[in-house]
């Protein structure tokens, strides 16, 4: 039985997608949402709601709720003039509105250069919503009380530390302008963590973000494509689609969600927007978080013995 869908909305890579895609299979398949490939290795999510939209992502709607029930890792995909078909799934896709996934970084980094303090709300609402295992665990003074020992703790330590280690190197790059500390770092913490985007991967991710708000100075966005081309190849093929959309400063709906609450200083909105953040996945969301707030939590504690500590040098 043939189900029809309609596409309501997508991103200028989605649209790309859908122009320049010969073939495609079916990479991944959720409830609500399903990751097709193509022969550039290029990524279309398909998502039934828009708060679901990802940099590379199309919103289809239907009458079913879980319309990707019905699709398999074996469903044909192919293109005809408008028309996208997965399996029994038939979604027309014309007149669609373009959804932009990069947010407003210029009015950001004015927004952080007048008022660096306005990244404390965001640790705050961060405080209000740990995940437990996440790599806000990092930091201390932000989550006194990490992850109680149990089954799998070991293992869980070890990639903290090594999380540890990685963001050090990452950040005092990024804070000294050394691309060769900055890659020592990505390379430890691409593909660290388990599940389709690694936690390590999600952190970068964040530290992205970070950068194109500039929060390690002016230009430090420069450094996104060494980093993404370093990372990508150590990780999944999913993971490394978000990274690649990091490094052109396009971020999830969640994220644009947190920004334009932190522009509009509203705290009520911005403490609703990071619960959302957080909720996603199993720790995905909160790990990006963690990796935005690192020079925030890095300055903070250099004259700490807690936490990880960053001292500005020159190149190493």
């Amino acid at each position: 039985m043939v189900i029809d869908l309609t596409a309501i909305s997508l991103t200028p890579a989605a649209r790309d997608w859908l122009t320049q895609t010969k073939s495609a299979r079916v990479l991944n398949i959720f409830d609500r949402a399903c990751n097709l490939i193509n022969q550039d290795n290029a990524i279309l999510a398909l998502v039934t709601s828009e708060r679901g939209l990802t940099p590379f992502a199309m919103v289809v709607v239907g009458d079913s709720r879980t319309p990707f029930r019905v699709v398999s890792a074996e469903s044909a995909v192919s293109i005809r003039a408008s028309q996208l078909s997965v399996g029994s799934l038939q979604i027309k896709f014309a007149n669609v509105a373009l959804w932009n996934p990069i947010p407003d970084w210029p009015a950001l980094r004015q927004l952080f250069a007048d008022d660096p303090s306005r990244l404390d709300w965001l640790a705050v609402a961060a405080q209000e919503n740990l995940v437990e295992g996440s790599l806000l665990d990092l930091y201390p003074s932000l989550s006194p009380n990490p992850s109680p020992p149990g089954r799998g703790a070991g293992v869980r330590d070890a990639m903290l530390e090594r999380a540890r280690r990685g963001a050090t190197e990452l950040v005092q790059g990024l804070l000294v302008g050394s691309s060769s500390q900055c890659l020592i770092g990505v390379k430890a913490l691409a593909g660290l963590g388990g599940g389709l985007t690694p936690a390590g991967d999600d952190f970068i991710v964040g530290a992205m973000f970070a950068m194109w708000a500039g929060l390690y100075g002016p230009g430090t966005e420069s450094f996104c494509d060494p980093i993404v081309n370093a990372a990508a190849p150590l990780t999944t093929t999913l993971s490394a689609a978000y990274l690649r959309a990091a490094a052109r400063g396009e971020c999830i709906a969640h994220w644009h969600a947190v920004l334009d609450a932190l522009l509009r200083s509203d705290e009520a909105a911005l403490k609703s927007a990071t619960l959302a953040l957080t909720s996603i996945g199993h720790t995905s969301g909160a790990d990006s978080l963690a990796g935005f707030l690192a020079p925030n939590f890095l300055k903070a504690q250099s004259d700490s013995s807690n936490g990880i500590l960053i001292h500005q040098g020159g190149e190493p």
